[in-house]
């Protein structure tokens, strides 16, 4: 199997109110996990607020931290097809007063392959939390992975170098919705986009992100010479 590199895992306390301010305190950090090793835990007796309720991180680490395996399982299933496959994913949640999960989207994604960030949101889905106290609560949940160590990492490329490109069909994802999205793609030798992910900052656009990677993974872009390119770009 291969061995997926976690760079980095943290919690983002996200502070209810009409003037909403964030801060990241680190929760764990592991240098490598194929699912069967589990990071160290860590009360920083910080909690996590949400509009209406609050959650402490420890809740959050302890009911989010056994299902690590799974979301690193959603990179194995797809990396014989995207073999370049990584990126940094922040999850935003709203747990009901129940604990389970009301719902949960990518606040930024550049994973670039929609069906591993899908597959993630189903793992996240199914968490149970314990109840919240006061009310609903929200907050957020990143994760940093690394293609495997024997895999070279595609070129990064600048938006810039898409933009012409992206200019001429942008109209397609008209239909999807308003935005705004953040697309991360990968493009192999020729052009062609191997797949496509998306994330959006506003929960209600959430729904639009498959129309909107289904979109762009038919787009032509620049030829990347013999090795894939990765890049992401705002729509």
């Amino acid at each position: 199997m291969k061995q997926w590199m976690a760079l980095g895992l943290a919690f983002a306390m996200a502070c209810g109110g009409e003037d909403t301010a964030e801060e990241e305190t680190t929760a764990t950090t592991t240098s490598t996990t194929t699912g069967s090793e589990r990071p160290v835990e860590r009360n920083d007796g910080v909690g996590v607020e949400g509009l209406m309720g609050t959650i402490s991180a420890m809740a959050v680490q302890r009911a989010l931290e056994p299902r690590i395996g799974r979301f690193f399982s959603c990179f194995n299933q797809r990396s014989g097809d995207v073999e370049v496959l990584g990126g940094r994913i922040v999850l935003s949640f709203r747990i009901r007063t129940d604990g389970s999960v009301l719902w949960v989207f990518p606040r930024e994604s550049t994973i670039g392959d929609r069906a591993t960030e899908r597959c993630m949101l189903d793992v996240a889905a199914s968490t149970q939390f314990s109840r919240p106290q006061g009310g609903e609560a929200e907050f957020t949940y990143p994760l940093e992975v690394d293609p495997p160590e024997d895999v070279r990492p595609p070129t990064f490329w600048d938006s810039s170098r898409v933009m012409t490109n992206v200019e001429r069909v942008r109209g397609e994802i008209v239909d999807c919705g308003n935005g705004p999205f953040h697309v991360t793609a990968y493009v192999a030798p020729g052009g062609r986009v191997i797949a496509a992910g998306a994330s959006t900052s506003e929960q209600t656009q959430s729904d639009a992100l498959d129309c909107v990677a289904e979109a762009v993974s038919g787009w032509s872009m620049p030829d990347p010479g013999s090795y894939p390119a990765k890049v992401s770009f705002d729509l």
